[in-house]
Protein backbone atom coordinates (compact mmCIF):
# COMPACT_ATOMS: atom_id res chain seq x y z
CA UNK A 1 0.00 0.00 0.00
CA UNK A 2 1.83 3.74 -0.75
CA UNK A 3 0.23 6.36 1.26
CA UNK A 4 -0.01 9.44 -0.31
CA UNK A 5 -0.37 12.95 1.18
CA UNK A 6 1.08 16.16 -0.59
CA UNK A 7 -0.67 18.00 2.21
CA UNK A 8 1.65 17.25 5.28
CA UNK A 9 4.72 16.25 2.47
CA UNK A 10 4.46 13.03 3.90
CA UNK A 11 6.85 10.43 1.94
CA UNK A 12 5.40 7.23 0.39
CA UNK A 13 5.22 4.42 2.88
CA UNK A 14 5.03 0.89 1.53
CA UNK A 15 3.05 -1.09 4.07
CA UNK A 16 4.41 -4.59 4.62
CA UNK A 17 1.34 -7.31 5.14
CA UNK A 18 0.55 -8.26 8.47
CA UNK A 19 2.71 -11.25 9.10
CA UNK A 20 -0.21 -12.15 11.87
CA UNK A 21 -2.75 -12.55 9.59
CA UNK A 22 -3.16 -15.93 7.59
CA UNK A 23 -2.96 -15.73 4.21
CA UNK A 24 -6.47 -17.12 3.87
CA UNK A 25 -8.13 -14.25 5.89
CA UNK A 26 -6.01 -12.06 3.97
CA UNK A 27 -7.47 -13.95 0.75
CA UNK A 28 -11.16 -13.86 2.17
CA UNK A 29 -10.87 -10.45 3.34
CA UNK A 30 -9.68 -9.31 0.11
CA UNK A 31 -12.48 -10.97 -1.92
CA UNK A 32 -15.33 -9.18 0.15
CA UNK A 33 -13.84 -6.15 0.71
CA UNK A 34 -10.92 -5.58 -2.23
CA UNK A 35 -13.37 -3.60 -4.61
CA UNK A 36 -14.19 -0.95 -1.84
CA UNK A 37 -12.38 2.51 -2.41
CA UNK A 38 -11.88 4.35 0.33
CA UNK A 39 -11.55 7.92 0.61
CA UNK A 40 -9.83 9.31 3.64
CA UNK A 41 -10.14 13.07 5.02
CA UNK A 42 -8.21 14.47 8.01
CA UNK A 43 -6.66 16.94 9.11
CA UNK A 44 -4.81 15.01 11.80
CA UNK A 45 -2.10 12.86 10.26
CA UNK A 46 -1.59 10.87 12.91
CA UNK A 47 -5.72 9.80 13.17
CA UNK A 48 -5.18 9.53 9.40
CA UNK A 49 -2.65 7.32 8.81
CA UNK A 50 -4.10 5.27 11.86
CA UNK A 51 -7.48 4.78 10.21
CA UNK A 52 -5.57 4.17 6.83
CA UNK A 53 -3.37 1.04 8.54
CA UNK A 54 -7.03 -0.20 9.92
CA UNK A 55 -8.63 0.48 6.71
CA UNK A 56 -5.86 -1.68 4.78
CA UNK A 57 -5.67 -4.45 7.30
CA UNK A 58 -8.93 -5.24 7.20
CA UNK A 59 -9.02 -5.60 3.04
CA UNK A 60 -9.99 -1.93 1.70
CA UNK A 61 -8.22 -0.35 -0.56
CA UNK A 62 -7.26 3.52 0.26
CA UNK A 63 -7.50 5.65 -2.52
CA UNK A 64 -5.69 8.86 -1.14
CA UNK A 65 -5.93 10.88 1.91
CA UNK A 66 -6.89 14.58 2.29
CA UNK A 67 -6.52 17.24 4.94
CA UNK A 68 -8.57 19.85 3.29
CA UNK A 69 -12.37 20.14 2.13
CA UNK A 70 -11.11 21.29 -1.13
CA UNK A 71 -8.67 18.64 -2.07
CA UNK A 72 -11.26 16.04 -0.64
CA UNK A 73 -13.91 17.31 -3.38
CA UNK A 74 -10.72 17.24 -6.15
CA UNK A 75 -9.85 13.95 -5.26
CA UNK A 76 -13.12 12.41 -5.14
CA UNK A 77 -13.95 13.61 -8.57
CA UNK A 78 -10.39 12.25 -9.97
CA UNK A 79 -10.44 9.08 -8.10
CA UNK A 80 -14.22 8.35 -7.64
CA UNK A 81 -13.72 6.18 -4.12
CA UNK A 82 -16.91 4.45 -3.39
CA UNK A 83 -17.47 5.58 -0.12
CA UNK A 84 -15.33 8.96 2.12
CA UNK A 85 -14.38 8.89 5.59
CA UNK A 86 -14.87 12.40 6.43
CA UNK A 87 -13.83 14.55 9.46
CA UNK A 88 -16.40 17.42 10.15
CA UNK A 89 -13.66 19.85 11.84
CA UNK A 90 -11.50 20.90 9.43
CA UNK A 91 -8.46 23.36 9.77
CA UNK A 92 -9.51 25.08 6.46
CA UNK A 93 -12.29 27.82 5.66
CA UNK A 94 -14.28 24.67 4.21
CA UNK A 95 -15.65 21.98 6.70
CA UNK A 96 -16.13 18.27 6.25
CA UNK A 97 -20.08 19.05 5.97
CA UNK A 98 -19.26 21.27 2.91
CA UNK A 99 -17.20 18.41 1.33
CA UNK A 100 -19.18 15.75 2.04
CA UNK A 101 -22.59 17.56 0.23
CA UNK A 102 -20.66 18.81 -2.47
CA UNK A 103 -19.81 15.23 -3.24
CA UNK A 104 -22.45 13.81 -2.49
CA UNK A 105 -24.28 16.21 -4.88
CA UNK A 106 -21.50 15.93 -7.76
CA UNK A 107 -20.23 12.69 -7.65
CA UNK A 108 -23.06 10.44 -5.70
CA UNK A 109 -20.02 9.50 -3.20
CA UNK A 110 -21.44 8.85 -0.18
CA UNK A 111 -19.45 9.76 3.23
CA UNK A 112 -19.50 8.44 6.49
CA UNK A 113 -19.06 11.15 9.27
CA UNK A 114 -16.07 10.58 11.69
CA UNK A 115 -16.69 13.51 14.44
CA UNK A 116 -15.47 14.66 18.29
CA UNK A 117 -18.28 17.16 18.19
CA UNK A 118 -21.03 14.43 18.74
CA UNK A 119 -23.79 17.52 19.71
CA UNK A 120 -27.08 17.26 18.67
CA UNK A 121 -25.73 20.83 16.59
CA UNK A 122 -23.42 19.20 14.57
CA UNK A 123 -25.58 15.91 14.07
CA UNK A 124 -28.32 19.12 12.52
CA UNK A 125 -25.88 20.25 10.65
CA UNK A 126 -24.41 17.13 9.24
CA UNK A 127 -27.45 15.41 8.75
CA UNK A 128 -27.78 17.71 5.74
CA UNK A 129 -24.77 16.21 3.81
CA UNK A 130 -27.11 12.83 3.78
CA UNK A 131 -24.37 10.75 6.06
CA UNK A 132 -24.45 7.07 5.29
CA UNK A 133 -23.17 6.65 9.25
CA UNK A 134 -21.54 8.29 12.10
CA UNK A 135 -18.11 7.28 14.10
CA UNK A 136 -17.60 9.10 17.04
CA UNK A 137 -13.87 9.84 17.99
CA UNK A 138 -11.53 8.93 19.75
CA UNK A 139 -12.06 5.30 17.81
CA UNK A 140 -10.40 2.31 17.76
CA UNK A 141 -8.69 0.56 14.54
CA UNK A 142 -11.66 -2.17 15.53
CA UNK A 143 -14.05 0.83 15.32
CA UNK A 144 -13.38 2.23 12.40
CA UNK A 145 -13.55 -0.66 10.16
CA UNK A 146 -16.73 -1.88 11.68
CA UNK A 147 -17.96 1.43 10.36
CA UNK A 148 -17.10 1.38 7.06
CA UNK A 149 -18.58 -2.43 6.95
CA UNK A 150 -21.78 -1.33 8.40
CA UNK A 151 -21.61 1.79 5.63
CA UNK A 152 -21.32 -0.69 3.13
CA UNK A 153 -23.80 -2.97 3.42
CA UNK A 154 -25.94 0.12 3.96
CA UNK A 155 -24.93 1.37 0.53
CA UNK A 156 -25.73 -2.07 -0.96
CA UNK A 157 -28.75 -1.91 0.39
Amino acid sequence: MVSLNRQWGATPQLRAPNPYRSPEIDRRAGESRARIRVLIVEDEYFVATAAEAALVDAGYHVVDMAATADEAVALAERLRPDIVLMDIRLRAERDGIDAASAIRERFGIPTLFATAHGDSNTRRLGEAARPIGWLFKPYTPTQVVAAVQIAVRRMRG
